[in-house]
């Protein structure tokens, strides 16, 4: 019986090598284009970074122009990688230094509407409120602190944009949301004494103007 088996799985893969050959070179094939794209976002990555750091280099000694020439281009090159998404953030800092405010308003906004990694959300609303600030437009940059505020997962770097958006909504005159955004702070940060302190101070100091 045990001989009509083998005679059986002998027969059944001659009839059937060519099909066992095909699937079997079609998981040699799949495996090694898992491995091929896998090596390939590694390599990836590694030049963004290096690039990355020689671009970070170039804005911390003061050359701007060449720090956003080197970023523009890893943007472009390695946008979906960590090191492209951090070098869209460094370029838009270096934009505003620039005295191209405009600019850094404009390449943030297309960044943060093409769903960015989760990490680099909270950094880029928060230098776009700061940009928009800048600009004048407070109602604005009301909105891009309060995105940065729910993006980040750190409670004392959520109670800084929240006093940020507290600041920019009370001088937009918007008070009820700057009254909002201080008792937020209060109620999620017991222990970050001074932004606690700080928001109680700045409700103490808006609400008489807000009861005249």
């Amino acid at each position: 019986m045990g001989s009509d088996a083998g005679d059986r799985a002998v027969e059944w893969v001659t009839q059937h090598s060519r099909r066992i050959t095909i699937g079997a070179v079609a998981v040699v094939l799949l495996g090694g284009g898992v491995w091929f794209t896998r090596e390939a976002r590694v390599r990836k990555e590694n030049f963004a970074s290096r690039e990355l750091s020689q671009a970070r280099t170039a804005a911390g000694a003061g050359n701007f122009q060449l720090a956003a020439s080197d970023l523009s281009r890893i943007v472009s090159t390695y946008g979906r990688t960590p090191a492209g998404q951090e070098a869209m953030v460094l370029l838009a800092n270096v934009r505003m230094q620039q005295g191209q405010t405009a600019l850094a308003v404009a390449e943030l906004q297309e960044f943060l509407s093409g769903s960015p990694q989760r990490p680099f959300v909270a950094p880029a609303a928060g230098l776009l409120g700061m940009a928009l600030e800048e600009l004048g437009d407070f109602s604005r940059a009301a909105d891009a602190y309060q995105q940065a505020a729910d993006a980040v997962g750190y409670s004392m770097i959520r109670s800084q944009y929240l006093i940020e958006l507290g600041r920019v909504a009370w001088t937009a005159g918007d008070t009820a949301r700057a009254a909002a955004a201080y008792e937020r702070v209060i109620e999620e940060n017991e222990d970050d004494l001074a932004a606690v302190t700080e928001a109680k101070f700045r409700l103490a100091e808006m609400r008489p103007q807000a009861a005249r």
